[in-house]
């Protein structure tokens, strides 16, 4: 460790002893999230702060959140911490539904003081750094805890007040299985039009297994500023690592379309062409034929009779 690191470290161990220290405050990021480059930053309130906070140049959006059982296990094992977001008016759930609800994306969570953030927080600091410092207000983002790095393990609760997620180390190696697949009995472990799945035809059903009726037309790749009829079908392609496959969209009421129109976030206008991950699903999809087999991802003859 180099003398500016173990200064930096003195520095937050002097707050953190401080027999009257600053509010701590928590930000969060999210980041490399599926089909986006976007980064989603944010705080959840400290001292009545409810707007913006700038952290190392950094802007955070006030999303107050819950964050439960953070921290070391007295048992050594890995910690399965918890982050609930609020979800007014399901804007986060729009948001998330062409993103793989977040799956698999790395969430870093940074604790500071209140003393530590950027000046642009402070009203008019350059031009009275004495009354700031006098205040205890010493701007510094390597003044931090040392970041937590978390995995999204799965989604827990999505209603319309809050998403829930279940967070996991990257070094939680406890899912691992050998062989790579699970032997479920009754669930198709492909994605839909994905690898493995490989479907590739008209729109099917929903998936409540509930089939699309009356001849479908192929409108291809969904724009803005196009005029859509029922029973028009479009597709969006959606990134997913170094591939991507395409989810597919069936018009029920004629419209033209613009970004608040979008087929993965208005469902009034749009449904989905989704596979129920049963052997019923699939059924619909393949005859299971020799030359259409089913390529159903679930192990049919596992279950238990």
């Amino acid at each position: 460790m180099g003398a500016h690191d173990y200064n930096k470290t003195e520095c937050i161990n002097r707050e953190i002893f401080s027999q009257n220290p600053s509010a701590e405050i928590v930000f969060f990021e999210i980041y490399d999230i599926a089909n986006t480059s976007d980064v989603i930053r944010f705080h959840g309130g400290v001292n009545n702060y409810t707007r913006s906070l700038f952290f190392d140049a950094k802007e955070y959006f006030y999303v107050p959140f819950l964050e439960e059982d953070f921290g070391v296990r007295s048992d050594g094992k890995m910690s399965r911490p918890s982050l609930s977001l609020i979800n007014f008016q399901g804007f986060f759930s729009r948001y998330i539904k062409d993103k793989d609800d977040l799956l698999g994306a790395k969430v870093r969570r940074i604790k500071t003081f209140i003393r530590f953030i950027d000046e642009v927080n402070f009203l008019n600091y350059s031009g009275d750094q004495d009354y700031w410092r006098s205040m205890g207000i010493n701007p510094d983002p390597l003044s931090k805890l040392r970041d937590e790095e978390w995995v999204i393990n799965q989604k827990v609760t999505e209603n319309k007040n809050l998403i829930k997620y279940e967070l996991s180390s990257p070094l939680d190696l406890e899912n691992a299985v050998i062989p790579n697949r699970q032997i479920i009995n009754n669930y198709c472990v492909w994605k839909y039009r994905g690898n493995g799945c490989k479907y590739s035809g008209v729109p099917c059903a929903d998936s409540n297994d509930v089939k699309f009726t009356g001849a479908l037309n192929n409108r291809g790749v969904w724009a803005e500023g196009v005029a859509y009829a029922k029973n028009d079908f479009v597709s969006i392609s959606v990134r997913e690592g170094n591939s991507s496959r395409n989810v597919v969209f069936v018009c029920i009421s004629n419209h033209t379309s613009s970004e608040d129109k979008k087929p993965s976030i208005n469902s009034s206008l749009w449904a989905q062409d989704s596979c129920s991950k049963s052997l019923r699903g699939c059924k619909l999809r393949f005859t299971g034929e020799e030359d259409d087999h089913l390529p159903f991802g679930g192990f049919p003859g596992s279950r238990l009779f």
